[in-house]
């Protein structure tokens, strides 16, 4: 038995390593983008009757057990050296940050419309990556960036009589998401992908495990607000749909962790940017099955600013001829990049 499952380890190690190539890596993290609105959708229903903490805390459960049944992940993280487990628990922690403060949010907000805000993350990734990773970015990639930055603006409608607090908790996941990434980026160099996995499901585990036991040792009557008692409720008895349902969260949420790690970890951040705005369309289809949740006109077009922001940073690499065929994990190109951005920049200011 233990034979099988070390074979079984290896291929699964094998397969992981195969799809490092950015061409890979990029067509899972929009397969995985377009499957996890799902995730978002099931906890949005289970948000009605189970708290935040036990959902989060049995998803991570289950999580663990899918990585060290199929893949190397524990013996890897167990193998760190002290510095870099530490800082993959960093990185990790911004992810943690971010999905509470995404899943809070979901109580109160329809869910395209929770999507679609947090989708300023790749416009966030994309102005941090010139600070914190070197890179590189022209007036073109400023303009779609601004162009998605207001289609957010729309959607959210600040200073309006729609405005609702619970937007804000949802750009604040964006910018730790956005931490996250850039992290992820600063790390690549560093361990093994199935190490830096199990790491960020491990904090998911202790996170929500902790706020059970909070949950339980000081519990809060039912306060009507339907985003506060999804924080505070007290754990309860699952039913096995309720097990189903989480199952297939932690299903679509391993496969993001996977794809979005390997990605970053593969491609310049401002490349990979645009391939997670498939969500987008996805978040408004689970939203109307599901609910009836038909965005509004406002809606529409700050989504379609969004997705224009980030297609739009995609057409701008292509006709910059930045190389995405690298074999190595390193940033898309990153030396070509560099050594013609005199040139780049100047083809920004000219029409395209």
């Amino acid at each position: 038995m233990s034979l099988a499952h070390g074979v079984w380890q290896k291929r699964v190690t094998h397969m992981m390593e195969r799809f490092t190539t950015p061409s890979y890596a990029l067509g899972l993290l929009g397969l995985a983008m377009a499957v996890i609105p799902l995730n978002d959708a099931l906890i949005k229903i289970l948000s009605a009757y189970i708290s935040l903490g036990q959902v989060v805390a049995v998803r991570a459960m289950l999580s663990l057990v899918l990585v060290v049944v199929v893949s190397d992940g524990l013996r890897a993280m167990l193998n760190l050296s002290a510095t870099v487990f530490w800082q993959f628990v960093g990185r990790a922690m911004c992810l943690v940050v971010a999905m509470l403060l995404f899943f809070v949010s979901l109580g109160g907000l329809p869910l395209a419309n929770v999507i679609a805000i947090f989708f300023v993350a790749p416009m966030i990734i994309t102005l941090l990556s010139v600070p914190l990773l070197g890179e590189k970015i022209g007036v073109h990639r400023l303009a779609s960036v601004s162009a998605g930055m207001i289609g957010v603006l729309v959607i959210i409608q600040p200073g309006g009589a729609e405005f609702q607090k619970e937007s804000l908790l949802v750009i604040g996941a964006a910018v730790s998401y956005a931490l996250f990434q850039i992290w992820t980026r600063r790390l690549k160099a560093d361990g093994s992908l199935s190490a830096m996995v199990t790491v960020q499901h491990l904090c998911y585990f202790v996170v929500g495990a902790l706020m059970v036991v909070a949950n339980i040792i000081w519990p809060v009557p039912p306060t009507g607000n339907f985003t506060l008692d999804f924080l505070l409720r007290g754990p309860v008895v699952m039913a096995p749909m309720d097990w189903l349902f989480v199952l297939i969260c932690c299903l679509s949420v391993l496969f993001l962790s996977v794809a979005s790690s390997n990605a970053y970890r593969s491609v310049e951040a401002s490349v990979i940017a645009p391939f997670e705005y498939t969500a987008i369309p996805f978040g408004a289809f689970w939203g109307v099955v599901i609910w009836g949740e038909w965005p509004t006109a406002n809606a529409w077009l700050g989504m379609v600013l969004i997705l224009f922001g980030g297609i739009y940073t995609l057409y701008r690499e292509n006709i910059r001829n930045i190389d995405l065929a690298t074999s190595t994990p390193m940033p898309a190109a990153a030396a070509v990049a560099q050594q013609n951005f005199d040139e780049e920049a100047a083809s920004d200011d000219k029409p395209v």
